[in-house]
C-alpha cells in the first residue's frame, strides 16, 4: 500500500537536516495585487522549498533553505525585484530548526509516536564526507547504497559508518511530504509568539497535538510557524481556536493563515 501512495505521488520521500552549512527562513509578503506572472517568477528563486499563497495577514509564504556561505541578501534582493512596487510590507523570519512532527494525523498506531525523539535544536557542523552523503540523501531519499556508493566514491562500510554518524547527530529525519489536496485535506499555518519562559510548556503541547504536522522554530516576531492539517476548512478554524484556548496563558500573539500551496517542497 505504501508503494502504491509512493507512485501515485500521494506522498513524497523526504529527508529533513538541519546542518550548519545551511540557512533556513521564511519570507511573508503583503502585496497590493497579486497575479499568476509574479507566482511563476517567484517559482524560479534559488533555494525555494515552498511557495504558499495565503489569506489573512500575508499574501505570500516562502519558505528557504540556502547555503550559507551565499547568504540571504541576494534572495531577497531577487525577490524584492520580482514583486517591484507590489509590496506592502514583508517579515523575514529565520528558523533555528525544522521538524515533521512524525505526522500524528496519519499514524495507525498511537504507541509508535512513543518513539518519536525531537531532531536537535543546534545546527551540527558535519564532516566532508558526511556533507556529500547527506547532500545526496537529500536529493534522493530513497537513495539504494549501490546509487550512493557510485556519488561519492565511498565503499559500503564507509557509507554505513557515515549515515550512522549523521543519524546519531540527530540533525536527520526520513519523513514523507504528503500530497494534502490529493489525500481530501487542507494544510494551513499559525504563527505564534510565546510569553517569556512558556517555551518548553508549548513544545510539549505541539508535540502531543494530533494535528500539528510540522513545526518551525524561529526568531524575529514569530516563535514558531506551526503547519496543521485538517479535514476541511471548518475543522482548521475549530482546531486553530481550541489551539489558543489551551494556551491563552502562553501565547503573546498569533495569527491564522489559510493556505494554497503553488509549489510543492523541494528536495
Amino acid at each position: 500500500m505504501n508503494i502504491e501512495l509512493f507512485h501515485q505521488k500521494y506522498i513524497t520521500p523526504l529527508a529533513v537536516t538541519n546542518e550548519a552549512n545551511r540557512i533556513y527562513f521564511t519570507v511573508l509578503v503583503k502585496l497590493r495585487t497579486i497575479d499568476e506572472s509574479i507566482v511563476g517568477k517567484v517559482q524560479q528563486l534559488p533555494g525555494l522549498l515552498k511557495l504558499k499563497e495565503t489569506l489573512g495577514l500575508y499574501d505570500l509564504s516562502l519558505l528557504f533553505n540556502i547555503d550559507a556561505q551565499t547568504g540571504m541578501e541576494d534572495t531577497i534582493s531577487e525577490l524584492s525585484t520580482i514583486l517591484d512596487n507590489k509590496i506592502l510590507s514583508y517579515e523575514v523570519v529565520f528558523h533555528d530548526f525544522e521538524d515533521t512532527l512524525g505526522y500524528k494525523s496519519f499514524c495507525h498506531d498511537a504507541r509508535h509516536l512513543q518513539k518519536y525523539t525531537s531532531l536537535q535544536h543546534k545546527p551540527i557542523t558535519l564532516s566532508e564526507k558526511e556533507l556529500l552523503v547527506l547532500r545526496a540523501i537529500k536529493n534522493k531519499p530513497l537513495i539504494s547504497y549501490i546509487e550512493l556508493s557510485q556519488q561519492t566514491s565511498l565503499t559500503y562500510k564507509s557509507l554505513k559508518e557515515t549515515q550512522d554518524a549523521i543519524l546519531q547527530k540527530g540533525i536527520l529525519r526520513f519523513s514523507i511530504d504528503p500530497d494534502y489536496e490529493k489525500l481530501g485535506l487542507n494544510f494551513h499555518n499559525i504563527l505564534v509568539k510565546i510569553r517569556l519562559g512558556k517555551r518548553k510548556m508549548f513544545e510539549r503541547y505541539i508535540q502531543h497535538h494530533p494535528h500539528i504536522h510540522w513545526v518551525k522554530h524561529s526568531q524575529g516576531r514569530w516563535d514558531y510557524i506551526l503547519s496543521v492539517a485538517a479535514r476541511n476548512i471548518n475543522e482548521f478554524i475549530d482546531v486553530s481556536k481550541k489551539i489558543r484556548a489551551d494556551n491563552s496563558n502562553i501565547l503573546q500573539d498569533e495569527t491564522s493563515l489559510i493556505s494554497k500551496v503553488q509549489e510543492m517542497r523541494r528536495h
